[in-house]
């Protein structure tokens, strides 16, 4: 995770540090990447394979992964610059000296492009997949397109470029990396969930920044259409989407475990409103809130096929181990959240004992 401290006052802070703060690593690590690798391991589960020989392919397309979402972090903040300024918006960027931007841009693009005929070689498929995050992220941000100011067709290419092909891409790479080719049904319940959980975030994103938006005169879909429209959007289409499609997902994969752990996701998200008094909401940013299913895609999911993994198969342990070590601190805040739960359920138990 990103240091939020930063360095010390008075220090000129390191290269890497300076190019993980231009990238905003920290708002996409883990909410992009925990649940792109728990695909992983659902489809090496689903194709009977273990995990565990496939680590090192996917360390690498973790990087790759990683070099685009730096990417479209770069060109995004680069070119909302005056829109940001307009609205007395935070930008990353505004600041940093030009030619620093562009060696940045020109390193992610040509390492995107050595990931890119890795990815041809081994298959068209990855390759237009991998292709297609790059081609939804810029038309995405840069001009002329700028399709984030294009109404639904920003939508539609942000949930693309950060979701959809990410998806789809991580499927189809481990079906060929395992050699196993993957039912159909299998791809579209992925790009339905994928599509529709990408629309629902970009969705909460817009309706957070609507007013910094509308102050810098940016046409988003809930600039043009308004909030309400919005969260009708995110209630009756994204959402539902991404449901239909996710439940396609546990059902097709016939394991227990994932189900067993969003039931008990649930009853953690229950105890939350009823007790502490936090909002679960789908789209739109509250006071305490909190966005639903979003902590079981980054948490509850991955563990639940890494943890069949690790029963099954003897080297499969290893990636549990490398999961922790990449997202443990968000598995932590949710087992700190369970055993506050429970400590507060033992304390009513004990209370109402007869002394």
């Amino acid at each position: 995770m990103v240091d939020n401290e930063g360095p010390p006052p008075g220090t000129r802070p390191a290269l890497g540090h300076r190019l993980v703060g231009m990238a905003r690593a920290g708002e996409w690590w883990a909410y992009k990447f925990a649940p792109i690798l728990a695909t992983a391991y659902a489809t090496a589960t689903l194709a009977g394979r273990s995990i565990g020989p496939l680590l090192p392919r996917l360390l690498l397309l973790l990087l790759a992964l990683t070099v685009g979402a730096t990417y479209v972090s770069l060109i995004n903040d680069w070119t909302d610059r005056a829109d940001d300024a307009a609205s007395g918006k935070a930008n990353r960027l505004a600041g940093q000296p030009a030619l620093r931007v562009v060696v940045a841009l020109l390193l992610c693009l040509g390492a995107g492009l050595g990931f890119g005929v890795y990815f041809w070689r081994l298959s068209p498929l990855t390759a237009g997949l991998y292709l297609g995050a790059w081609l939804a992220y810029s038309l995405y941000s840069l001009p002329p397109f700028r399709l984030k100011k294009r109404s639904f067709w920003g939508l539609l290419a942000d949930a693309a470029g950060a979701h959809f092909f990410p998806q789809l891409l991580t499927a189809a790479a481990v079906s060929s990396w395992a050699g196993m080719p993957l039912p159909g049904g299998w791809l579209a319940a992925i790009g339905c969930w994928a599509l529709g959980c990408g629309i629902r975030n970009i969705l909460w994103h817009q309706l957070g920044d609507a007013d910094h938006d509308a102050q810098a005169g940016v046409t988003t879909f809930v600039t043009r259409r308004g909030r309400a429209t919005g969260r009708r959007l995110a209630h009756g289409l994204a959402f539902p989407l991404e449901l239909l499609g996710f439940a396609g997902v546990l059902g097709l994969s016939r394991e227990w475990l994932p189900v067993l752990f969003l039931l008990l996701y649930a009853g953690l998200e229950w105890f939350r409103v009823r007790v502490w008094q936090v909002r679960l909401v789908v789209a739109e940013p509250q006071a305490n809130h909190r966005i639903v299913l979003n902590e079981y895609y980054e948490v509850f999911y991955p563990l639940a096929f890494l943890l069949l993994q690790a029963g099954r198969y003897p080297g499969a342990s290893l990636a549990l181990g490398l999961h922790l070590l990449l997202f443990g601190r968000h598995s932590w805040r949710s087992a700190r959240a369970i055993g506050q739960v429970l400590a507060v359920m033992w304390h009513k138990a004990s209370g109402q004992r007869p002394h």
